[in-house]
């Protein structure tokens, strides 16, 4: 198993030798704040560099993502997402990451009869525009789940551009909110495509990112990836490193099964 953990700088800097020793993968969150992209980037940038000198893993980042819309009807709201987006990249590259994680935006609940045509179209145009400076730097972007009922909409982007540097991000706290389809099902159905799971727990009403069985996710499909070097599973239940040992004791114990 290739084993990560989504940190944020100050809580990492408590304890950083915890998790370069235990984690083969970090995916750095602070990006999604828009306050550390404008205020505290070259802090955070800094702080990572002087501490991750002897992590020999892989690196990834959360994009922003709280009022964007990549999808939006409105060029002006796309455009400030593509910025947004952009400057997040930036800042992962600085930093070493390799992959970047980005929602969907899909969003089933608007049930009107175009809604899908419309999300298609808008988001194949948001795509196309960043879809190249990715390639510049070298940055895969893995589609997260949030609102999304089934991979349909997820897939229809990727397969469009059928290009290695846009793959899928599963939730498994996402799934068990908003969708009817079991995680197997969606691991099924992506694929290939598929490169980085998200891993929290909840009991299928809040996002409570909850550590692995605090709710009521079965995680015991987890045994197939015990031989699975390349897909990365990041434990997204952050807190203590009391916490953390939760998630690392059940992926241990399915690596020895």
């Amino acid at each position: 198993m290739k084993k990560g953990s989504g940190i944020l700088f100050d809580l990492f800097k408590v304890n950083p030798c915890f998790y370069i020793d235990h984690y083969d993968h970090l995916e750095i969150q602070d990006f999604i704040n828009p306050e550390n992209i404008d205020k505290h980037a070259n802090r955070i940038i800094k702080g990572y560099q002087r501490l991750l000198g002897s992590f020999k893993g892989t690196l990834s980042l959360h994009g922003p993502f709280q009022e964007l819309c990549l999808s939006s009807m409105d060029r002006q709201v796309q455009n400030l997402t593509l910025n947004r987006l952009s400057q997040a990249l930036v800042l992962g590259s600085e930093l070493g990451c390799t992959t970047m994680v980005v929602h969907s935006c899909f969003n089933p609940q608007m049930n009107y009869p175009t809604y899908f045509g419309d999300w298609l179209d808008n988001a194949n145009w948001f795509w196309e525009r960043f879809l190249p400076l990715c390639v510049r730097k070298n940055m895969v972007i893995t589609l997260e789940n949030i609102f999304d009922r089934t991979p349909t909409a997820m897939l229809r982007v990727i397969n469009n551009f059928k290009s290695p540097y846009l793959r899928a991000c599963l939730d498994t706290g996402h799934v068990n909110i908003f969708s009817r389809l079991p995680v197997e099902e969606w691991i099924e159905s992506l694929g290939r495509n598929l490169a980085h799971l998200h891993i929290h727990d909840n009991h299928g009403i809040d996002d409570d990112h909850l550590p692995v069985g605090r709710g009521n996710i079965d995680f015991s499909w987890l045994a197939k990836y015990k031989d699975d070097n390349t897909t990365i599973l990041v434990n997204e239940a952050p807190g203590s490193i009391k916490e953390e040992r939760i998630f690392l004791e059940l992926t241990q114990r399915f690596e020895q099964e």
